[in-house]
């Protein structure tokens, strides 16, 4: 069974649950108010309420006119590439020319070199410029904590106590062999 066919039968089931609702709710509350249920007066006014605004009517959506494409006079996807760039690829002996004149077209936006976006990945970078912040450099976060976490906030300090030569006592020298004192 398929995914559909569960939402359409739910939605059926809730439609008429609705409808059984509305057709009867009323001498369901009519009858309890007869048999003296409490507070039942303030249910019916509810109930009341409900259909009166259930009965209400519904302003009809207005349609929405058809958007009427104009045709382009040009069916170009691209914008025109300024001469100057075209002059790099074309004006150029050079071997590498063609990665020149790609390196100088990538430093455009997309929306200054192409009239839509072509594309759906590129509504994420289209108008870019117009929202986009500062970008905070980065490397210097990073060098704060460096900062603060391994290099020494005052001058070296004299190593502690338990660092130092044994007072008194004979130091010994020993190898494999043979051990002399001093």
């Amino acid at each position: 069974m398929s995914y559909e066919f569960h939402v359409d039968a739910m939605k059926r089931s809730l439609r008429r649950n609705r409808w059984w609702y509305q057709a009867n709710i009323m001498k369901v509350l009519q009858d309890c108010k007869e048999k003296g249920v409490r507070d039942i007066e303030t249910s019916v006014a509810l109930a009341e309420q409900l259909f009166a605004i259930l009965e209400q009517p519904v302003a009809k959506a207005t349609p929405v006119p058809s958007h009427d494409l104009e045709p382009f006079e040009k069916d170009d996807l691209m914008k025109p590439v300024e001469p100057e760039v075209l002059n790099l690829l074309y004006g150029s002996t050079d071997k590498g020319a063609a990665e020149i004149y790609f390196k100088a077209r990538t430093k455009k936006a997309p929306e200054d070199k192409y009239y839509f976006r072509i594309a759906t990945n590129w509504d994420y970078g289209w108008q870019q410029k117009q929202s986009r912040q500062r970008a905070r450099d980065v490397n210097r976060g990073r060098c704060a904590i460096l900062r603060d976490t391994f290099y020494r906030k005052n001058n070296l300090a004299p190593d502690p106590q338990h660092y130092s030569q044994p007072a008194g006592g004979e130091i010994s020298i020993c190898s494999e062999y043979s051990c002399s004192f001093n």
